[in-house]
Formats: C-alpha cells, structure tokens, sequence
C-alpha cells in the first residue's frame, strides 16, 4: 500500500504540472489582462500543490524506508492502465480547462464526501475480509486518497501490536531524507508509530482536508479556482485560460502503453527532440532523488550538492522546458495544436546503487543532456530557453564533478 501510495503522488504530481506548464502566459494569447492576473494565481497555486504532492511521494518513501523496504519511484507511465489503480484513480496528461480542473477536484475530495457517496451507492467503506489470501495481498479496497492512507495506518497499527515497534520500524533513518533537503519543513523523518502518524495525517490534511471542507487543503485550492473560474466563463463564455494541448503527448510509444489510441505521437521535429530531452532530464532527476534515499557513502556535503541539483533540475530546467513545449505544433495530425511533456519513464530509471557508479552516470548524462540540448535546431520562441537550460544542465555537471573531485 506504500508504494501504491508513492506511484499515486508521484502520477498526480505529474497531472498537476502539466496543466500548469498548459496554462497562459500573456495577453497576447487572447486573454485580458484581468483574466491573466487570475490565471496567474491558479497556476501558482497548482505548482506549489504539485511540490506538496511531491513532499506526500517522498513521505511514502520515507514510510517504505522506515519499515525496511526500499523508497518507490517507479511508476506507470501516463495514461494509467484502468488495472494500476481503482477507479476513482484513472491518471492523464490533460491541460488546462474546466473538465481537467473537475478531475482534480474528484481526486482530492475529502473522506466526508467519498462517504457519502459510497452511502448513496450502498457501499461499505471498509468491506470484511474473510479470506486468507492476505499473504501475498495488493489492498485495493479504497476509493480516495484518504482512504488509503488511513488502510496505512491501521496495517502499521497493527504490525506493531503483533511485532512491536522496534521490529516493524528497523529501517535505517539516515535513509530518509527530511526537510533540511528541500526547504520542505513537512517532510519529516519516521522511526516509530508517532511519527508515522504524524507523516499520514499531514498527508491526508494537506491533501484533501480533515473531516469537514478546509480552504488551505488542495482540495479547498481547486474548488476555489472551479468557482472563479465559473465566474470568469459567465462574463466571457469564450474565456480559455489554456493552451491547445494535446493529451498524453509521446515523442515515441512507451514499452508499457499498449494502446496507441491512449496517447497521441508527436510529429513536429523539434516537438519530438524537445519531448526526448525533457524526458531525458526528468528520469535524470528522479534518479538523482533516489540516490538521496540510498546515500551510502556520501558526506554531508556531497547529499547537500544532490539536493541542490535535484530541485535545480525541477524548477530550472523541468519548469521551463515542460512549459515550452506547450509552444511548439504537435504535428500535421494535430492542426493548430500544441505539444506537452510527457514524464516518459524508461526501463532504466533504477539508481546505481554503488556511489562512484551512480555519481558517474550523473556527471555523464548532465554534460550528454546539455550537448544534445546545443544540436536542436531550435526556433525564436524556445531558442532562449534552450540556452538557459543548456548552460544549466553544464554547470550542474561541473558542480557534481567539482564535488567529487574534493571529496
């Protein structure tokens, strides 16, 4: 349940940025002035609800660790399979617009409201089980993220009755990573049954609320952002605070989507190659995040210098090439609209667990990202962009490398 709960965040957290990088920029895109002002505010407010969710993935590692496992940062790449999650849970790259924002709102709704619903259906929250198939078990009874959190903590309640704390929560600490990491004070380390709870309870608050409707809660977030948005359209029916983003855009088909009708190829050039490189750099960086759950071996200042990367990677390289691609054409397939990030895993996004192996690839794949980004024949909307990125992708490299070499 841990680590369906790690793939859930992660997936969602992969939603919510690209409708961000979906969303307006600037007037000239056909909105007012007025409009963009609100249209800034919800994009704000949808990135920093994607880093929180970030901060759930990474909890759910820190639970997965503390318990003795391993952190979980694989994934299905997007669409999700109707078999990867129950139903409440069917994961897309959609852009920005009214039936995106309704999908969130779904996703995020607090218990009060799942419950009511599963009353209205006749269906029991928590179904007896009678069976003694548990031994080799994926529980798949919840329909929320609320659900499956409080399933957590009454397994974790219960192992520890039956095996005692010491026994259930034997996983190494130093292998957590805590807030001191990120700027993320929530992000806590776990080492017993309180703190346990004290990581799942922040979860299911921040996420969809406590019992009862919270405005500071993402679930709070998004129907506040549904209702402006409501307003705005009785003003301006035409008003379309999106880009024409095309769904579940792909540069190639991935090995685990078997329906090509699920995603849409790319076909413009520079759409394809700037597809590979977002791609490229996104497993790079989460490669990098679960080096820091490994770190053995590393000091101090070689985790910080990871860190470091890590969150420059996401917001100044990630960031601004995600929302370029809503720049570029899809193709000839698609008149008139435009390309997406596609957060395409390979088979190979496990990290090295050996140091110098995995600080190496690092290094490489930094200065091979960077010279690959100097080849694309590049057009006068993304050409500055590519040239920060390039240069960052470059001196991260030299950073990891000066790092090392000290060390």
């Amino acid at each position: 349940m841990l680590s369906e709960a790690a793939e859930l965040e992660h997936g969602i957290m992969c939603c919510y940025l690209y409708c961000a990088f979906s969303m307006k920029r600037d007037v000239a895109e056909g909105v007012t002035e007025e409009q963009l002002k609100s249209i800034q505010g919800w994009r704000k407010t949808i990135m920093e609800i994607a880093v929180e969710e970030m901060l759930h993935m990474c909890l759910a590692c820190n639970l997965l660790t503390a318990v003795g496992g391993a952190a979980h940062l694989r994934r299905p790449n997007l669409p999700s399979s109707p078999r990867a999650y129950p139903p409440s849970f069917r994961l897309a790259l959609a852009p920005f617009c009214r039936e995106t924002l309704a999908t969130f709102v779904y996703i995020e709704r607090p218990l009060d409201l799942v419950e009511a619903d599963e009353n209205a259906a006749g269906l029991s929250a928590h179904p007896l089980q009678t069976r003694l198939s548990d031994i080799f078990s994926s529980a798949r009874d919840y329909r929320s993220q609320g659900q499956l959190y409080l399933g957590i903590e009454d397994g974790l309640g219960y192992l520890s009755q039956k095996y005692g704390e010491d026994k259930l929560f034997l996983g190494p600490p130093e292998s957590q990573i805590t807030g001191s990491h990120f700027d993320l004070p929530d992000l806590i380390r776990v080492t017993d049954l309180a703190s346990a709870g004290q990581a799942l309870q922040g979860i299911i608050k921040q996420g969809e609320g406590a019992r009862g409707v919270t405005a500071d809660s993402h679930y709070g977030k998004f129907v506040a952002i549904q209702e402006e948005y409501d307003e705005i359209l009785k003003e301006d029916p035409n008003f379309e605070p999106g880009r024409p983003v095309i769904y579940n855009p792909y540069s190639m088909l991935p090995g685990d989507i078997s329906d090509e009708t699920t995603i849409n190829l790319l076909e413009d050039s520079l759409s394809i190659d700037g597809s590979n490189l977002f791609d490229g750099c996104y497993e790079l960086m989460m490669q990098m995040l679960g080096r820091l759950f490994l770190h053995g071996g590393e000091s101090q200042e070689e985790l910080t210098k990871l860190a470091d990367i890590t969150v420059r990677l996401m917001f100044g390289v990630i960031g601004p090439l995600g929302e370029a691609l809503t720049t570029l054409p899809a193709g000839a397939s698609y008149p008139g609209m435009k390309a997406g990030a596609s957060f395409r895993f390979s088979r190979d996004i496990n990290t090295p667990p050996n140091q110098a192996a995995a600080w190496e690839l690092f290094i490489e794949r930094l200065k091979e990202l960077s010279a690959y980004t100097g080849f694309l024949q590049s057009n006068e909307v993304v050409s500055t962009v590519l040239g920060r990125v390039r240069r960052s992708l470059s001196q991260c490299a030299d950073q990891l490398d000066s790092v090392r070499q000290q060390s």
